[in-house]
């Protein structure tokens, strides 16, 4: 069974397999408990872009829970 990747709880980045500090935000803490996924290529066109705040292309998570 594959694992889920982390996701930054700040910025909801989702880090590459083997990561567990997003490097944007290092003090954030990170999960594996998070759900929906949205791949941003161009931010200033991207709608989704402006409403999530995202200004960095990547692979996103919609929701990261933290406990």
């Amino acid at each position: 069974m594959a694992k889920n990747p982390f996701a930054c709880s700040e910025c909801h980045l989702i880090l590459a397999d083997g990561i567990d500090q997003c490097s944007r935000c290092p003090s954030a803490p990170v999960s594996s408990d998070w759900s929906g996924y949205v791949v941003v290529m161009n931010p200033s066109r991207s709608e989704i872009a402006r409403r999530l705040t995202i200004e960095v292309p990547g692979n996103y998570a919609l929701k990261v829970n933290t406990r």
